[in-house]
């Protein structure tokens, strides 16, 4: 059935009743699916809505009870999800583990038609042992989890789980762990170089210490990992290792800063790479090389869909790397998923920042299959029990990257040999150095026809004549002064903390020559498209450092120091 069609049989219009209003059916065939956090409602599509209301409250102790009135929990619209023949909400925000009762109804323009009848269900409880429940768990989103929490949470459950290995990749400024979760079935592999070799997967889950809800689901899919008996976890962890880091940036995580101790926004910093964390994030993603991996955030605008992601499009990108993450993990697997169980995405809107800096942009141009996951910050008018529930909205976000993480991990299993040709090929298309080469600009998100949850993308932004060199420079040559002085573009950072051009090359993975001249930093390599992000002055905002741009290699070719 195409989109059009299905359209037109879920929004079909209705005759007009004596008052001019259109009528609805009342709401049948409402059906719950308790899941990990929130539960699936799906009901008979009526003609003439225009919106369907979801009301919850907790479940009657008689089924001879009467139903009573309840708040309206959510709002379902027709741009919240495509591929679907009847509508399908994801409600969350209520404690898992207890029995509720939903109502659905349906609304046609002003007017709101009464109840299904109502359907009761009791919801999951957490998985896992109680033993291993989060503070933020444990106080039903009144707190989130403390870093001292944390560690203490990290010690019990590696001694209790052999499946689950915790490797430090490095300390905060104010000396916080930062840890690496490796998990596999019946063990973990042994070491990064085994890792690399094999298909992996995982997440990236709070980079800005205020938007703690993608660290909270991390922590819930770590402890499912942990100890699930189910046949779909034990194969999902003996085909791939999955390595997540819930807590990149722990001092502005204490702080609920946005920033680190440093004030420095890590996620304009994975380039540049001026400060320890981004640093540690850069040196593990070199030598564990994840092929897929989500990147957990919280969105400020109320407006927008319960989930909006965004793909690796920097221009930079290689194609096969942009269409698989674009194609095949968000519009692909997120959107279809979404069809099924009731959550929203939809494309992050605002227009791309300048340069790349950010994690989806970065681990794009080193041949990953990543997303960005930004979790809705408010209840919005399609939640809007969330209004003055403070726990009620932390619990929604943390289940919705909960369910994102689960998918990531769901489609790195279903699609791993595509995943690795895509990766392959943008290996191979870097190492090539043909083509242009861009500073600034990114891949269009050409909009789906409305409704569908891809309707508002953000607007385009092509790189202009001046942000792109075609052709691309052979490489890069940096003075050794360049390239061995420590640097001083983090203000506030500990002069102990600072790095120089070489360390930060070297935590990229980057190949660097040593030559009479100074130091060479070919193109065709396979990360040739942040190369020039880094040493070019034509960078925006600013390189690191402007090196010398090489037109052509003749000369520098022969002149390597043994």
């Amino acid at each position: 059935m195409t989109l059009t069609a299905l359209v037109a049989l879920i929004w079909m219009p209705a005759s007009a009743g004596s008052d001019g209003q259109p009528q609805a059916e009342r709401v049948t065939g409402l059906a719950v699916t308790p899941r990990e956090g929130y539960v699936t409602l799906t009901w008979r599509p009526v003609a003439g809505a225009t919106a369907y209301e979801t009301e919850r409250i907790e479940a009657p102790k008689s089924s001879t009870t009467p139903p009573a009135d309840g708040p309206v929990v959510g709002v379902w619209r027709p741009n919240r999800q495509v591929r679907s023949e009847r509508p399908v909400f994801a409600d969350a925000g209520f404690v898992p583990g207890v029995r509720l009762q939903w109502r659905v109804r349906a609304v046609a323009g002003e007017v709101k038609h009464p109840f299904s009848e109502p359907v009761s269900a009791l919801t999951r409880r957490p998985p896992g042992p109680d033993a291993f429940l989060t503070e933020f768990e444990t106080t039903a989103g009144e707190q989130y989890t403390s870093y001292e929490a944390e560690m203490d949470w990290t010690r019990r459950i590696v001694a209790a789980s052999p499946r689950v290995r915790v490797v430090s990749i490095g300390r905060t400024i104010q000396g916080r762990e930062i840890s690496l979760f490796v998990l596999g079935h019946p063990a973990p592999l042994a070491d990064a170089a085994a890792i690399a070799a094999a298909p992996s997967a995982g997440a990236n889950c709070n980079i800005h210490g205020n938007e703690p809800s993608g660290r909270e689901g991390c922590f819930m899919m770590i402890r499912e990992l942990a100890f699930s008996s189910d046949p779909d976890v034990i194969a999902m962890l003996r085909r791939a290792a999955i390595l997540i880091v819930p807590s990149i940036n722990g001092d502005g995580r204490a702080a609920n800063t946005r920033g680190n101790a440093a004030g420095q926004d890590l996620n304009r910093d994975h380039a540049r790479l001026t400060q320890p964390e981004t640093q540690a994030f850069a040196r593990f993603l070199r030598d564990y090389t994840p092929e897929v991996m989500v990147d957990g955030h919280e969105y400020g605008n109320a407006g927008t869909c319960d989930l909006p992601l965004l793909w690796p499009r920097h221009s930079n990108t290689a194609p096969s790397v942009h269409d698989a993450a674009k194609t095949g993990l968000v519009e692909g697997w997120f959107y279809e998923a979404s069809a099924h169980d009731g959550w929203w995405p939809c494309p992050y809107p605002p227009a791309g920042i300048a340069g790349a800096q950010t994690f989806t942009r970065v681990t794009g141009l080193k041949n990953m299959i990543v997303t960005l996951v930004e979790a809705r910050s408010r209840g919005g008018s399609t939640r809007p029990a969330e209004t003055g529930a403070p726990a009620e909205n932390r619990r929604r976000k943390a289940y919705s990257q909960l369910w994102a993480i689960r998918g990531a991990l769901a489609y790195h299993r279903a699609n791993g040999p595509a995943i690795r040709k895509a990766i392959d090929a943008g290996i191979a298309f870097q190492r090539a150095n043909q083509g242009p080469i861009v500073f600034h600009g990114d891949w269009d998100v050409r909009p789906f026809d409305a409704p569908h949850p891809g309707d508002r993308p953000p607007p385009p932004n092509p790189p202009g004549p001046d942000q792109k060199l075609d052709p691309p420079p052979c490489g890069y040559l940096l003075t050794t002064e360049q390239y061995e002085t420590k640097l001083t573009d983090s203000e506030r950072l500990p002069a102990e903390f600072r790095t120089s051009v070489g360390d930060r090359l070297a935590a990229h993975g980057i190949a660097v020559e040593r030559r009479a001249t100074g130091y060479f930093v070919p193109m065709a390599q396979p990360l040739r498209g942040l190369i020039n992000i880094l040493l070019d002055a034509s960078t925006p905002p600013a390189p690191i450092v402007a090196a010398q741009r090489l037109d052509t290699c003749a000369g520098i070719r022969n002149s390597l120091i043994p």
